[in-house]
């Protein structure tokens, strides 16, 4: 058990004012991220998670979070990186450095998600599956706590897969004993995403998967900003997973399980690329019949 209180653990000046984009003295000094070379430049979030500096694509960077033992996070990390080699284990492969007095957590610092627009959807939707399989729901999932591994993050760390979508920070994360379909209404932690109609109380399960259907709704209106209207057929998808709330005490009955969610974005795999061929085929008929000059009687 941890000596030491924090998070947060702030920088200073010289002048002793508060410094919250430095690194405090005791990470700066800690011998675990010494022996591994791990120099600490910046913060990214103050008090909690700090990087390295790379100076160039070959050079390894890495992120640092001081883990709050009043929340679930460590137990958690430690369930699911005991299984991290499972295919649909979502979880970013990381290290929990235990020396000296508090326990920190080690990560390779990778790329955001937008580039990855067809690789995303499936693979945050399995990796929200998995942890309610485990009945752990992230409960603050959103696009600042995913990420993804270029070849260049790959070629700097062998833990991760070139192109696979992580989920990190688990720090609001809960475990239960219920799992989806069974586990009843919670109050919520403070999220990164608004819950609709200023509601307080959730399924937590059904509350990631609406989670899920509003990054889907932020990365598709990215992705398709310049290209055009997004496809039919994933803007009906997103509405089904986001749902229509009803302020439901119990089971969630508002939007589909995580599962669901999965399986029919499995189908829409197949499916879509063959309606928007049809959409084409059509489009052309009537657009090469509407020219065609009258026929004569």
């Amino acid at each position: 058990m941890s000596q030491v209180e924090g998070p947060p653990w702030y920088a200073t000046h010289p002048d002793g004012k508060l410094w919250l984009g430095g690194v405090p003295d005791r990470l700066l000094r800690h011998s675990g991220l010494k022996c591994r070379g791990i120099v600490l430049n910046s913060a990214l979030k103050p008090g909690v998670v700090f990087r390295t500096y790379r100076s160039q694509l070959t050079e390894p960077a890495y992120v640092v979070k001081v883990l709050d033992l009043s929340t679930e996070e460590l137990p958690i990390y430690e369930r699911l990186l005991r299984d991290i080699h499972c295919p649909a284990n979502h979880t970013l492969p990381c290290e929990i450095l235990r020396s000296e007095d508090h326990p920190l957590l080690i990560m390779p610092l990778l790329g955001d998600l937008l580039p990855f627009i067809s690789i995303v959807t499936t693979s945050l939707s399995q990796g929200i599956e998995y942890l309610h399989k485990l009945h752990i729901a992230h409960l603050d999932f959103c696009e600042g706590n995913t990420l993804v591994a270029y070849p260049e993050d790959a070629a700097c760390h062998n833990t991760v897969v070139v192109n696979r979508v992580y989920i990190i920070d688990f720090d609001t994360a809960r475990q239960f004993a219920l799992g989806p379909g069974s586990q009843r209404a919670i109050t919520l932690p403070e999220t990164q995403v608004a819950p609709p109609d200023g509601s307080t109380r959730f399924d937590p399960y059904s509350w990631d998967v609406y989670c899920l259907g509003r990054l889907f709704e932020q990365l598709l209106k990215a992705h398709y900003r310049n290209i055009g209207e997004s496809p039919w057929l994933l803007r009906q998808y997103i509405k089904w997973l986001i749902g229509k709330e009803r302020g439901c005490s119990g089971v969630c009955k508002c939007r589909p399980s995580a599962t669901a969610a999965r399986r029919i974005l499995v189908v829409l795999g197949w499916v879509s690329p063959l309606i928007e061929a049809f959409s084409r085929v059509a489009q052309f008929f009537f657009r090469s019949h509407s020219t065609r000059p009258p026929t004569r009687l």
